[in-house]
């Protein structure tokens, strides 16, 4: 029976001290730590450090492999995953917001994860926005976002368009594609309201038109950052209700092992970063 993990960590409630970024740093592959290290901001190495934690403890938990024996590479789309197949599962990460989240299965499924702040921090009016943003949903979905009748609120009309647009990249990234295709041929339905402690699995999507039997998972983690997570076959037999598990640093790092000795350099040049813009 395969099982299904979902996590979620609050990377931006994260601050750690010399000793605990220490260690967390040495827990991942050099090739990894290098590609954090070119980050500007703490904030980017942080979020970015938590997904590639929270690939390892799935690992590590999920097929018994040794923490320190495991080891990722990236295939032809830059998509992680693990060096010689050296198990069966699936997993995949994303942060945005506050959060770092990971989806993962015990099988081999095409799965995407995106995680979106429900919010619009982009300077222009939202009208403007919206009309930047077109050609990347269809007309069905553009009144969705915007309501069919007028009186829908900006906000209201932002958490449509954000959780819109976290099944678009859930899908795509599921795919390996990235967003190469033409947005507006992917159209999604919404049936339900999304809620934090339930999960919604009945949005359909449609493309070029035609229904798929694509399976989309979608939640709150807060008020404030949706989630959707795409899986390839919608298989009838398997419980799709997962909520995600708000895990903190202790856990997150519970039978890691250090990969490396410390490196109090690099460990300095990331507190002499700026945390943000």
């Amino acid at each position: 029976m395969s099982t299904a993990v979902r996590w979620a960590f609050n990377w931006k409630e994260w601050s750690p001290d010399r000793k605990e970024f220490e260690h967390a740093i040495s827990c991942v592959q050099s090739d990894e730590k290098e590609r954090l290290g070119k980050f500007v901001f703490r904030k980017d190495v942080r979020s970015s450090l938590a997904g590639r934690l929270l690939m390892r403890k799935f690992v590590n938990e999920y097929t018994g492999l040794p923490y320190d024996e495991i080891t990722f590479i990236r295939d032809e789309h830059n998509r992680p995953q693990l060096k010689d197949n050296a198990a069966i599962v699936s997993f995949n990460v994303s942060h945005q917001g506050s959060y770092t989240v990971l989806a993962g299965e015990t099988r081999d499924v095409k799965l995407g994860v995106d995680v979106m702040a429900l919010e619009y921090t982009g300077g222009k009016s939202i009208s403007e926005f919206f009309r930047i943003m077109n050609r990347n949903f269809s007309t069905a979905e553009w009144t969705e976002i915007k309501g069919s009748v007028p009186g829908k609120s900006e906000m209201e009309q932002i958490s449509m368009f954000c959780r819109h647009w976290a099944l678009k990249e859930s899908y795509v990234k599921a795919l390996g594609v990235g967003i190469v295709v033409d947005l507006r041929n992917i159209d999604f339905r919404t049936n339900s309201e999304l809620s934090k402690d339930s999960v919604t699995t009945d949005t359909v999507l449609y493309v070029d038109g035609v229904k798929q039997n694509w399976l989309f998972e979608e939640t709150l983690l807060d008020s404030q950052h949706c989630v959707a997570v795409a899986l390839q076959e919608n298989d009838k037999t398997l419980s799709h209700n997962t909520t995600f598990e708000l895990i903190d640093y202790d856990k997150l790092m519970t039978h890691s092992v250090p990969l490396f000795p410390i490196d109090p350099p690099y460990t300095t040049q990331y507190f002499a970063k700026s945390e943000k813009p």
